[in-house]
Order: C-alpha cells, then sequence, then structure tokens
C-alpha cells in the first residue's frame, strides 16, 4: 500500500499556558546549561540545581507579574520560549524583595547580586527610551539548527512592532549575535558580567 507524503506540520506560537511552564522550565535549562553569564556566577559543585532554582524563580516572577512567555510548537509540542520582562517591571535593585529571597535561597546571594548588577548595567547602557528585556529565549536541543530560533525571533520582532515596543537582549555566544543581528538588532555597549563578557543588542521598535 502507498503511503501519502505527508508534510511536517508548521510551527506556531501562542502565549504559554499554566501547564506549559513545567516544560518550559525544563528546555530553559538545557538551554542555558552552558550559558557564560550562568557559569561565571554559579558554583560548579552544584550547578545545575542553582540553575534549575534560578530559572524556576524567574519564570515564576514572570508569570506571576503577567509578563509575555511566548512559546514555539510543532503540533503540541513545544520547542521554544521567549520570555520577555516589560518596561514596567522591576529590575537591578529595584527587585522586589520576594524574588530576591527566594532567589538567594535557590541560587545563593551572590549570584542574585550578580543577576541584579547585570540588569543595571543594562540599563546603564540603554538609550533613554522604554524597553522590554528578552529575558529567556531558546529551542529545545533535538530542534535546534533548524531556523527555528529565528522564526521565534522573528514572531517577537513582530510582536514588538506592533505594539511600538524596543527590545534589549543580552547576547554572550557568537551564533547568537548573528541570530540577532539578522533581526537588525544593534549591539550597543558591552557587559562583563562577573568575567562572563557579552554584549547588549538592541532593537528600536517604538516611534522616536
Amino acid at each position: 500500500m502507498e503511503l501519502a507524503n505527508e508534510m511536517p506540520h508548521q510551527p506556531h506560537v501562542a502565549e504559554l499556558k499554566t501547564e506549559d511552564l513545567r516544560v518550559a522550565a525544563s528546555l530553559l535549562l538545557n538551554a542555558y546549561r552552558e550559558d557564560p553569564f550562568f557559569q561565571s556566577i554559579l558554583p560548579a559543585s552544584d550547578y545545575d540545581q542553582r540553575l534549575r532554582a534560578a530559572i524556576r524563580e524567574e519564570l515564576q516572577i514572570l508569570w506571576q507579574e503577567g509578563q509575555q512567555m511566548i512559546g514555539l510548537f510543532v503540533d503540541d509540542t513545544l520547542i521554544g520560549i521567549a520570555a520577555l520582562l516589560e518596561a514596567t517591571c522591576p529590575k537591578g535593585h529595584n527587585r522586589y524583595w520576594n524574588w530576591r529571597l527566594k532567589m538567594a535561597l535557590g541560587a545563593g546571594w551572590g549570584p542574585a547580586r550578580q543577576w541584579m548588577a547585570r540588569e543595571e548595567a543594562l540599563q546603564d547602557l540603554t538609550p533613554d527610551q522604554p524597553y522590554t528585556l528578552l529575558q529567556f529565549i531558546a529551542i529545545a536541543p533535538h530542534y535546534q539548527g533548524k531556523g527555528y530560533g529565528h522564526q521565534l525571533l522573528q514572531a517577537i520582532v513582530a510582536l514588538a512592532e506592533r505594539t511600538q515596543v524596543n527590545l534589549a537582549a543580552y547576547v554572550y555566544q557568537p551564533e547568537h549575535v548573528a541570530l540577532f543581528s539578522s533581526q537588525n538588532f544593534e549591539s550597543i555597549g558591552e557587559i562583563n558580567s562577573s568575567g562572563a563578557a557579552g554584549q547588549l543588542f538592541f532593537k528600536r521598535c517604538a516611534e522616536a
């Protein structure tokens, strides 16, 4: 019997639901395990445990504050996530005390301070315009290298352009520089967080 040729389903973007958060946290853990920033601030002895805690606490505060978390799905499978932190949400030394406490208990007070210091550096470098921070962006390992990262970032840029919101992102790895440059992000300065050298990329989507 001849089987019909089935085309793979096209990926689609959608806002995450409560039931997606556990998979999202696992996806981010895998994606950020070799992230230079986290490797520089978290001790190697219990690195995975602390990284898991840091990601969990940030996702929880983003969810509680009603921040946008966009998923890239193939059928019903979550293969990518982008988590956004709006201009009105506290950053740096303005972080809520409950976030500081939970982050200190899970990841350590030193890493929590480094996290806030990086956000302070971002605000020092950012032009005097409101912006949304692309806090996390990741594609599941099995789906990497297939263009899904570009599709997810394109969707975020399209959303920002519709809502007239500027975007900012930390970039540490060369392959990510190419990704953000492809969407006309510009490097506006360097960030050195606890020995991890990176760049701040910025895209102006709001009208001046």
